[in-house]
């Protein structure tokens, strides 16, 4: 990343912190904190983690740093509905260990034409050196394989497997607010080598995608708190918008 392409992220992170924390993040701590202690202490997570770094699209803005975001939102919402669920906690922590594990994955194709099936089979591949069932490595395949945007999903069998499968599209979706206007969008600036004026006549396309996806999330969860989290990657994205135009 160059250092033009430096500053305009910069300044997009400053943008970014005058505005509110999406509601999402602040109701639930507590399934969030049960999701990051998973994520940084399953055994075979950080074996997960480890292995799918250096295979992740980093110059795209869907490295590490994104798959494991999507995740642990991913997690999170697991948790947040098998609570409600009153599922056992057991049974809810091994869905939230495959929504981690899901959310590394989901993107370990990302440069390929479609991009989601050959990520499903490339996870499924994956996943047999782990002490997985072929059912939940099929479940996370599947999750993986439904989690392209503005598609028609496969639905799945079981209720647990169709929660990981719709918690992972709306944590990927989630990535879709504030993420695309911190991270993502810069990568991918740099990646493609665009100038800030190409960047500005690119903008309105790229807004108006995302707008697209307000109602589409699959979760409960995602019903309720995800159109905020995109109105609130949308409101930062005009801000730094007009900061393009002023500037450039």
């Amino acid at each position: 990343m160059n250092a033009m392409t430096c500053r305009l992220q910069r300044e997009a992170e400053r943008i970014a912190a005058r505005h509110g924390t999406p509601r999402f993040y602040v109701r639930f701590r507590a399934p969030m904190a049960l999701a990051r202690r998973l994520y940084f202490t399953h055994e075979e997570v950080i074996a997960l983690r480890e292995y799918v770094t250096p295979l992740l699209q980093e110059c795209l803005g869907h490295g590490l740093l994104h798959s494991s975001r999507v995740g642990l939102d991913a997690a999170t919402i697991i948790c947040v509905e098998m609570e409600a669920a009153r599922a056992e906690r057991s049974r809810m922590e091994r869905l939230m260990v495959l929504g981690l594990m899901a959310g590394l994955l989901h993107d370990i194709s990302r440069g390929e034409e479609n991009h989601a099936e050959v990520g499903a089979d490339v996870a499924r591949r994956v996943l047999k050196r782990f002490s997985l069932t072929d059912e939940e490595i099929l479940s996370v395949a599947g999750a993986i394989r439904n989690h392209e945007a503005l598609t028609v999903p496969t639905p799945s069998p079981k209720p647990a497997f169709q929660l990981l499968s719709d918690s992972l599209y709306d944590g990927d979706k989630f990535r879709w607010g504030r993420d695309t206007f911190t991270h993502t969008l810069w990568y991918m600036m740099s990646h493609q080598g665009l100038t800030p004026r190409e960047l500005i006549e690119k903008f309105p396309w790229g807004m108006s995608g995302i707008v697209r996806i307000l109602d589409t999330f699959r979760s409960t969860t995602g019903r309720h708190f995800g159109p905020e989290i995109i109105e609130n990657g949308v409101a930062i994205g005009r801000e730094i918008y007009h900061y393009l135009l002023q500037n450039f």
